[in-house]
């Protein structure tokens, strides 16, 4: 599965980015991919089938994954998970590197930011 081993110096989910780079229409598009934490009964994934959020230097119909929101929010997306259980994902990917920048804690905080 393709997908860059760091996020990219423009990548949304980090939190040294710049406001402002992406219209907040496409946020609000990309909610599908991630899961719910603010549920009362202790949160939701992303539903199976839902889309992975891509990164934005990909392009249509040749998209790879954003390593930011793999490693923030990849856990919480049961497509992601089943990548990973079935040996087309490197788990590794669900973490951020030890030299990576810091990335947004959650979905919430990315669109706090930029939605």
């Amino acid at each position: 599965m393709t997908r860059p081993r760091r996020p990219c110096p423009e990548c949304p989910w980090r939190c040294d980015v710049e406001r402002g780079q992406f219209p907040p229409e496409r946020y609000a598009a990309l909610e599908t991919t991630r899961g719910r934490r603010d549920d009362p009964h202790g949160g939701t994934d992303a539903p199976l089938g839902s889309p992975w959020f891509a990164c934005h230097k990909s392009r249509g119909g040749e998209e790879f994954h954003c390593a930011g929101w793999l490693a923030v929010e990849g856990r919480s997306h049961v497509g992601v998970r089943l990548a990973v259980a079935v040996g087309e994902l490197d788990p590794e990917a669900l973490s951020p590197g030890e030299d990576w920048p810091e990335l947004h804690a959650d979905y919430d905080a990315l669109l706090e930011r930029h939605g």
